[in-house]
């Protein structure tokens, strides 16, 4: 199924300026920074607050919003995680794009699992722009067909996927403790 045919995209918005953080702003803002592949957005902890009079308009994410990078350049560039917050006051910047689920048969979090599959990132690289930082083209990337399995299939990927993604932190745990014992023993030398 083409994206085009389960989803809306969305392009973020594209603010003049540097976006600077005010710690009264009404506005939060999702950049590409925020974005780690696979790991959903569930608070406003990270994101810059700023104070918005621009058009209230399609950029403001609804819960269950894709959020793929744009932008970027090397391997595994266009990360995709799931707006999972209920804060209705989040704005996605011009750094990214919104993929708005419409069709009940697809999951959010399938999609970005499939997006940042190496599968996915091969998908989305033919759909870009530019030799050094590369773009997404919006046009082509509504064209992407991505393989929709049932619903049952689709929940059987995803929690395999974020078994996966324990496991990796828990790898990476695992090293960080080794180090820290290889450490210590000199710091008592």
């Amino acid at each position: 199924m083409k994206i085009k045919e389960f989803a809306n995209i969305i392009s973020g918005y594209t603010f003049r300026g540097t976006i600077e953080n005010h710690l009264n702003g009404d506005v939060f803002v999702i950049q590409a920074k925020n974005i780690v592949a696979g790991e959903d957005i569930k608070d406003s902890q990270n994101l810059t607050k700023i104070f918005f009079n621009g058009a209230h308009g399609a950029s403001f994410l609804q819960k269950n919003d894709i959020l793929v990078v744009s932008r970027g350049y090397g391997r595994n560039a266009f990360r995709a995680s799931v707006f999972k917050s209920g804060i209705n006051n989040v704005i996605a910047s011009s750094s990214t794009i919104i993929i708005r689920i419409i069709n009940n048969e697809v999951l959010p979090e399938f999609i970005s699992v499939f997006i940042n599959s190496s599968e996915g990132q091969k998908l989305i690289m033919e759909s870009v722009t530019g030799s050094t930082i590369k773009a997404i083209l919006r046009g082509k990337f509504r064209k992407i067909s991505v393989p929709i399995p049932s619903i049952d299939r689709q929940e059987i990927i995803i929690k395999l996927a974020n078994n996966l993604k324990r496991q990796e932190k828990i790898c990476a745990r695992k090293i960080q403790i080794k180090k820290n014992i290889a450490n210590s023993i000199f710091e008592k030398l």
